[in-house]
């Protein structure tokens, strides 16, 4: 495993969601009354990007099945070790923070109707505990699939404490798990193009995970599994081309496909060589397992 994962590639330093300056007078010193906040909890790792409006989860992948559920979080943070008294936290739907997101990422992520989901209306975070989980459930045999499917959802009130300005909305991405999800072999070349130190000319890892984050879409942690951020491969309906890449590292990078090698969805296999940046990559993966 390469050791670089802290690198932002083109950039110095980490960023921050732009929206963490919303909650900094609620827990900075000079909050003399010092109130918690109440917000979303992260059960998984947030799949947004530092820059967007409202931080978005993939709490799972999806089966086409009759009904499925996952959990979720509410969390009273702050000071206080624990909630000073049961605190009621009301929930709703909130397909118009979806739409913030797609106008001002360009994405166009679909709320799915009210009737394919459930998810109680409010939740108690009981007296000197910090965290309260919620089940909701769905229904994913009646979603579109293809479109890229999400609940967008947020605290509407809280009887104790202060509404996070930051995760007091959340958006839960909800894929349909893609025939390529899985743990693969992996290797990087950069043999044409700029050449990158960093990645060394070439180098196989094994027990490389691509997930599933939306239709027929899979990321791959950290950039050539050198630099913070991610890779995106969107492949077609029928899984037998990559029609587009996605890389991330610090910001969006521009990227073009020089040329798909092999796209193989009996025995999982895909190489393709591509150009980001001026360097010249070529990946491929072999599954090995789920």
């Amino acid at each position: 495993m390469k050791n670089y994962y802290k690198i932002i590639l083109g950039i110095v330093g980490m960023f921050s969601l732009t929206s963490c300056l919303k909650d900094e007078n609620i827990l900075s010193p000079e909050n003399t009354d010092k109130k918690n906040i109440v917000e979303f909890y992260n059960v998984t790792s947030p799949v947004s990007t530092g820059t967007d409006p409202y931080v978005m989860y993939v709490p799972m992948t999806l089966e086409v099945v009759p009904e499925a559920e996952f959990q979720i979080a509410v969390s009273y943070s702050g000071v206080e070790a624990g909630a000073p008294q049961d605190i009621e936290v009301k929930l709703e739907p909130a397909a118009e923070i979806v739409t913030t997101y797609n106008a001002k990422t360009g994405r166009n992520y679909n709320q799915i109707a009210n009737s394919l989901f459930e998810v109680p209306s409010s939740v108690i975070i009981k007296k000197g505990e910090k965290r309260a989980f919620v089940t909701v459930k769905v229904k994913p045999t009646g979603m579109d699939q293809t479109k890229s499917n999400v609940i967008g959802l947020k605290i509407s009130s809280a009887s104790h404490g202060i509404v996070s300005g930051n995760f007091g909305a959340v958006i839960y991405s909800l894929p349909i798990k893609s025939l390529w999800q899985g743990t693969y072999t992996y290797t990087v070349t950069n043999d044409y193009g700029s050449i990158d130190g960093n990645i060394g000319g070439s180098f196989t890892e094994e027990g490389v995970k691509l997930s599933t984050v939306g239709p027929n879409k899979l990321r791959v942690d950290y950039l050539w599994r050198t630099y913070s951020g991610y890779t995106e491969y969107q492949f077609d309906g029928s899984n037998s081309t990559i029609t587009g890449i996605t890389a991330f590292s610090g910001s969006a990078r521009p990227t073009v496909i020089d040329k798909i090698v092999i796209v193989d969805p009996v025995n999982l296999i895909f190489e393709v060589h591509w150009t980001c940046l001026g360097r010249g990559i070529k990946e491929r993966f072999v599954r090995t397992g789920d």
